[in-house]
C-alpha cells in the first residue's frame, strides 16, 4: 500500500478534477510537474556543489537520467 498524505476526500475530489479535464490539459500538468521535479533536482545539485558552473550542473542532472554505464558518449 503506497503512503499518502492526503486524505480520502480530497483523493475523491482530485479524481473528479482529473476526470473533467481533457487530454491537452492533463498532458501539460504532466509536463509542468516533470520540469517542476527537473528544476528541483537540479536546484539539490547546487546545492550540493556550489562550486559548479551551471553548464556542470546541467551535464550531471542529464547523467543522472540513465543508468549507470549507459549515458551517451560525451554527456
Amino acid at each position: 500500500m503506497a503512503l499518502s498524505d492526503t486524505t480520502p476526500k480530497i483523493e475523491a475530489m482530485q479524481s473528479r478534477i482529473h476526470e473533467r479535464m481533457t487530454g491537452e490539459q492533463r498532458l501539460l500538468m504532466a509536463l509542468e510537474m516533470s520540469y517542476f521535479a527537473h528544476e528541483l533536482a537540479k536546484q539539490g545539485l547546487r546545492d550540493a556543489h556550489p562550486d559548479w558552473p551551471e553548464e556542470r550542473v546541467r551535464r550531471e542532472f542529464l547523467r543522472s537520467l540513465f543508468q549507470p554505464g549507459t549515458a551517451p558518449a560525451g554527456l
